[in-house]
């Protein structure tokens, strides 16, 4: 008399256990994807400067030295050059700054953009600014979630010698018109440099896009 019950408990044991293994399949297959390897068919002189695959930018809000706003949205449908770099960062970010400034004359008249972003734990852009080149900071929240897509790395000031001197990469990011972090240039460089290559990365991506 028992029988009917121990088959209608096998039967939504089994379909719960199906469903179970399907939701985890799916799981798994979605992660596969997620981080599937880079397909594109780099050429080899920009392997070193293309970020393998491109990443998307998170969304972040930032605030000016002029009260003015940056999202994630202000990096849409254009190229934007992108400097992180912290109150106390001279004199290394001074040759940096310099190149980013050349570059924006090289590129002037263009819808190109050259934005220098505080890292630190300040949105008092005001002592951080630099001539011509838009400077931008927020909490540390938000920029961490920016410099983690772009792997970004630097020391707290407390790691460093319990000074407020910052180690950090000086390097420059390219974000591409679909707010992907999609190259970096790393010292040493120039803004000559920087701009062929440019060239040629925009060529890449507008015949790999």
């Amino acid at each position: 008399m028992f029988k009917p019950i121990k088959s209608v408990n096998s039967k939504a044991f089994l379909a719960l256990y199906l469903v179970i293994t399907l939701i985890i399949l799916v799981l798994w297959l979605s992660r596969m994807e997620f981080t599937q390897p880079d397909r594109r068919d780099i050429p080899d002189k920009l392997r070193k400067f293309l970020i393998s695959p491109p990443q998307l930018i998170p969304q972040f809000v930032l605030q000016g030295d002029e009260k003015q706003v940056l999202t994630n949205v202000s990096l849409d449908g254009k190229w934007s050059f992108v400097y992180f770099t912290h109150l106390y960062c001279e004199p290394e970010c001074t040759v940096v700054v310099k190149v980013m400034q050349h570059l924006q004359r090289l590129f002037a008249g263009s819808s190109i953009q050259f934005l220098i972003i505080n890292f630190g734990d300040n949105t008092d852009t005001a002592s951080l600014s630099f001539p011509n080149l838009k400077t931008y900071g927020g909490s540390s929240e938000v920029i961490e979630s920016i410099t983690k897509s772009v792997d970004f790395l630097y020391l707290e000031p407390e790691e460093y010698e319990h000074s407020l001197k910052v180690e950090q990469q000086h390097y420059i990011y390219l974000i591409d018109p679909q707010g992907r972090a999609y190259a970096v240039f790393k010292p040493p460089f120039t803004s000559l440099s920087i701009q062929i290559i440019f060239f040629q990365i925009r060529d890449f991506y507008a015949r790999s896009e």
